[in-house]
């Protein structure tokens, strides 16, 4: 019979790289030592995806996920370059994803913003998705310590706060190659100012937002976006989102 154990760390590598963090931290790193040792290799853990792990285990024992989040972070040896969490994460956590990656982080997901992001200098993906806490100052601080920010993407649900510090804050980000902005309430002159203040967008996606009453709907503004490879503007009105926000309070959403 063949003894998997003696497997060669390179082969075991490649097959640890298929199942991903959750099946080798509690299944495939476990079974010998030899395949622990391969389940601790760093290249491994460059990536640590939260959303699976959430998505396989649900959100009990948020204590136990919390555990196994460290222990991937760890193993990443100060290597980590990108971080996927989602709404269980604490600020804990994440002060120690900080600690452990302090100049490696180039992508990160959240569901909730810390202070992680100002520690981030190389960072180039920013996921923020219904992070309702967040305004345009948060924004300014991304602006200042994430020169290397290459995509950008904020999903928010309806609401009526003023979003003209945000955008005009996002239209500093110049190296921005990506930018998606979903459930945001948007005016041809904020539009305006983005696509002037980042001339290396390949990418703009704002078919999710609302036009403010007060936009100019003319042949400037496309005429400004020629060279955004994909553009995609909004369709909705805000007298929309008014009434998709009246029927989501009705239906109790809110």
């Amino acid at each position: 019979m063949r003894d998997w154990s003696e497997l060669l760390l390179d082969a075991l590598s490649v097959v640890f790289t298929k199942l991903g963090a959750v099946e080798v931290l509690i299944g495939a790193g476990l079974v010998c030592h030899s395949w622990l040792d391969a389940a601790k290799v760093p290249e491994l853990w460059r990536t640590v995806d939260m959303a699976v792990l959430y998505r396989d285990m649900g959100s009990k024992n948020l204590g136990i996920l919390t555990a196994m989040g460290k222990r991937a972070v760890k193993r990443s040896n100060w290597q980590l370059e990108v971080f996927k969490g989602r709404d269980f994460i604490t600020n804990q956590l994440l002060k120690y994803v900080r600690r452990r990656s302090p100049c490696c982080l180039k992508s990160l997901h959240l569901e909730s913003f810390t202070k992680l992001i100002t520690k981030s200098p190389l960072l180039e993906d920013l996921v923020l998705n219904y992070c309702q806490s967040i305004r345009g100052d948060v924004y300014a601080t991304v602006v200042e310590a994430c020169p290397r920010l290459k995509r950008l993407e904020v999903r928010r649900r309806l609401g009526w706060w003023d979003d003209d510090d945000m955008l005009l804050t996002i239209a500093a980000m110049h190296g921005l190659r990506r930018l998606t902005l979903e459930g945001v309430r948007v005016r041809s002159r904020e539009l305006t100012a983005i696509v002037d203040g980042c001339p290396r967008l390949e990418l703009l996606d704002v078919s999710e937002c609302f036009l403010r009453r007060d936009i100019v709907v003319d042949g400037a503004l496309p005429a400004k976006c020629a060279s955004i490879k994909t553009l995609k503007l909004p369709l909705f009105s805000d007298v929309d989102a008014a009434a998709a926000a009246t029927a989501a309070d009705d239906d109790g959403i809110f």
